[in-house]
């Protein structure tokens, strides 16, 4: 039994016959790598700053209300539980929707090929100013 005769090389110069194989070498992601890195910790750093906050803000609670006392003889006490629960409550629901919204928002950008880190940014500032909005409205 005798083995049939190898083909023909093509001639020099040739391409191959699956171009695929030589596709132009791909674009440098490291830029990529930082990008999200650097997101996710910013995101971890506004989740534990959320519920240290969030935590915060109960004793934050006792130290703005009178209940209990008096500025003076002449000015009374201003105790109002019914607006201060629903500061509170506002303001938890708030921390939420935010850290939820920035993790949507940085799911999406990275599906997306775009740079994720100003979302990040976005929710820790936003964080900061409904803080700020907390400490305003409880000082009322």
């Amino acid at each position: 039994m005798s083995m049939p005769p190898d083909p023909p090389l093509p001639p020099f110069g040739t391409p191959p016959p699956h171009p695929q194989a030589y596709q132009p070498p791909r674009p440098d992601n490291s830029a990529r790598t930082v990008d999200r890195a650097l997101s996710w910790v910013l995101f971890v750093l506004q989740l534990l700053g959320t519920l240290v906050l969030g935590v915060f803000s109960i004793f934050a609670i006792f130290a703005t209300d009178s209940c209990g006392s008096t500025a003076s003889d002449t000015v009374p006490a201003v105790c109002d539980s019914d607006y201060f629960g629903g500061v509170l409550i506002g303001y938890w629901i708030a921390l939420l929707v935010l850290v939820v919204a920035t993790l949507i928002a940085m799911v999406v950008a990275t599906a997306r090929a775009t740079i994720v880190w100003p979302w990040t940014v976005g929710g820790i500032v936003l964080t900061g100013v409904a803080t700020i909005v907390f400490f305003v409205l409880m000082g009322r």
